[in-house]
Formats: C-alpha cells, sequence, structure tokens
C-alpha cells in the first residue's frame, strides 16, 4: 500500500503543476485584458531585467560619473516614467572588448544573469584586435528558453532565482593596458568574473565585416535560446572603423529580421562629419548628453515593444 502511494506520488506532483500553472494562465489573460499592459503581463510580478553588453561605448569612458553612461540613464529615467515593471539594468560593457570576445563569455552571462532584454553594442573593436577563438557554447538554454516563453509558473520560479544575483557589476581594469599591446580586463558581479579584455593585432591587421557578422548571428542564436529578447545597436558616431562596423551591424539586422535601435542614424542629422562636441567626445564616444539621447531613444523603443 505505501508503494503504491508512493509511486502516485510523481503523478500527483504533476497535476498540481498543471493546475498551478492553468490557474495562473487564466489570471494572466485576464489581467492583460483588464490592464491593456504594454510589457508582457508576465513580467509585472518582477523588475524587467536589462543586460547591456559592447565596449567602451557601453561602459562610458572619458565621463567624470560612469552614472552618466545609457544603461544607468536608462534604467533612471525608465524608472522614473514608467510605475510597473521596474528597469533592473546591468552595464557589463567593457573597453576593447571584440564580438568573438563577447561570444565566448555570453553563455555564461545568459546563464547567470538571465536577463528579459538584451542590449548589445559591438562591433568597432574587430577591425583592429585579434578575435577570440570560438568554442562552441553547449546547446544549453533551449529548454529553459521555451519555458520562460510560455509558462508562468516557471517564469515566476526565475524571477525568485534570479533575484539572488543583483549586486552592481565591478570593472576591474588591467593597469598595463595599452591600446598597442592588451588590456585584460575583468568585469565581476558578486563571486563571478567575467575576461572582457582585448589583444591588438599585429602590423598589416584588417578586420572585415565577415567575422562579425559570424559572431552576430552566434550571439542571436545564443539569446534566443536562453529566451531573452536581443536588440542591437549601431554606433552614434560615423567615423572610421564606427562606419565599418554600423555597416556590418544594419545588413546583419536587415537580413536576419533581428530588432535594431539604429543609433547612427539618430545622431547623423545633428552630428554632421561628427562636428558635435555638446553630444559626443573628439573620438566619436557619446558623452553625458549624448548617452541621454542614447538612453531616450531605448526607452521609446523598449516601452512600445509590446509583448514581443
Amino acid at each position: 500500500m505505501r508503494l503504491a502511494r508512493l509511486a502516485l506520488l510523481p503523478v500527483l506532483v504533476l497535476v498540481y503543476v498543471l493546475v498551478a500553472e492553468a490557474g495562473l494562465q487564466i489570471a494572466a489573460f485576464f489581467m492583460q485584458r483588464a490592464t491593456r499592459a504594454e510589457m508582457p503581463v508576465a513580467w509585472v510580478t518582477g523588475n524587467l531585467r536589462v543586460l547591456c553588453l559592447g565596449d567602451s561605448n557601453t561602459y562610458g569612458v572619458w565621463l567624470d560619473d560612469r552614472s552618466q553612461a545609457y544603461p544607468q540613464q536608462l534604467e533612471a529615467v525608465w524608472n522614473e516614467r514608467i510605475e510597473t515593471p521596474k528597469l533592473e539594468v546591468l552595464n557589463l560593457g567593457v573597453p576593447g572588448t571584440s564580438s568573438s570576445r563577447l561570444v565566448r563569455e555570453l553563455p555564461q552571462m545568459l546563464a547567470n544573469f538571465a536577463p528579459d532584454i538584451l542590449l548589445i553594442l559591438v562591433g568597432v573593436n574587430d577591425f583592429w584586435t585579434q578575435p577570440v577563438p570560438f568554442e562552441e557554447a553547449p546547446a544549453a538554454q533551449t529548454t529553459s528558453g521555451f519555458l520562460k516563453r510560455h509558462s508562468v509558473l516557471y517564469r515566476l520560479y526565475y524571477l525568485f532565482q534570479r533575484g539572488r544575483i543583483a549586486s552592481a557589476p565591478e570593472f576591474l581594469r588591467d593597469p598595463d593596458s595599452n591600446l598597442k599591446g592588451a588590456g585584460k580586463h575583468r568585469v565581476r558581479v558578486g563571486e563571478l568574473e567575467f575576461e572582457m579584455g582585448f589583444a591588438a593585432a599585429g602590423p598589416g591587421f584588417e578586420g572585415d565585416g565577415a567575422g562579425l557578422r559570424e559572431n552576430l548571428e552566434r550571439i542571436a542564436r545564443l539569446a534566443r535560446d536562453a529566451g531573452s529578447s536581443l536588440y542591437l545597436m549601431t554606433y552614434p558616431s560615423q567615423r572610421n572603423y564606427y562606419v565599418f562596423a554600423n555597416q556590418a551591424i544594419t545588413a546583419f539586422a536587415a537580413e536576419t529580421g533581428t530588432p535594431l535601435i539604429d543609433l547612427g542614424a539618430v545622431f547623423a542629422p545633428s552630428c554632421p562629419q561628427n562636428a558635435c562636441p555638446e553630444k559626443l567626445f573628439p573620438d566619436g564616444h557619446p558623452n553625458a548628453s549624448g548617452y541621454r539621447i542614447v538612453a531616450e531613444t531605448i526607452l521609446a523603443r523598449l516601452a512600445g515593444r509590446g509583448s514581443s
């Protein structure tokens, strides 16, 4: 008799899970109809987590205060204007980061930070730094991504688990870094560490958009399997290597249908020949005012993304 009851236990657990899921799905359906929420109703119970990845243009180089970089400004302006869901933004941009190095670290970032939205601005460093050998990431997140998209019960569990990693990112700069050599920078979040430095390529190296395109494809696949909504961005500046990076990013987004926030197009009308010191530093990086425009552009795009 006892063995029979034990044998029934998995069945009962499954029944309870299915009943709970059905109840949550029904509640979510009526809540969405009642509130007509712009953001997915499944995330009203927790913060919307945005992971911002890229190079010095995401990090906020040259700023007096890194809270002026676009990720921090995005979080501040969103939470000031939008009541729910609140935005939680992690800035893991590191100067010198290339698309290949980002691909290497991205699987662990997605697994540990579980972002709802992934904002990526990368590519300009592919044209002067050595690519990092690609190691095939495990097929990893396909199942969890499916559950995240379709199961309310799983998303509640997911939010609970994600809340355990909430430390602010800490940038650990390599004191010996230089643009003609290498920079072994790291970024730390709680007990997690990621290597996001660079190594300058030798004389005669000329990167092209082919490697960048392949890495963007890998990034898109990893984000899709993890159930994170990916938005690629172009650089505000249109000088030097930024032009080539923007061309590759724009072409990839158009060919694959990947959502694109075209910052280059936003800045172009008011920054002819990049001559706009009120928005960009002389080398093309945004200043505090420029980052405010970036944050406002992203907010407008994300706030209107509906239930996608």
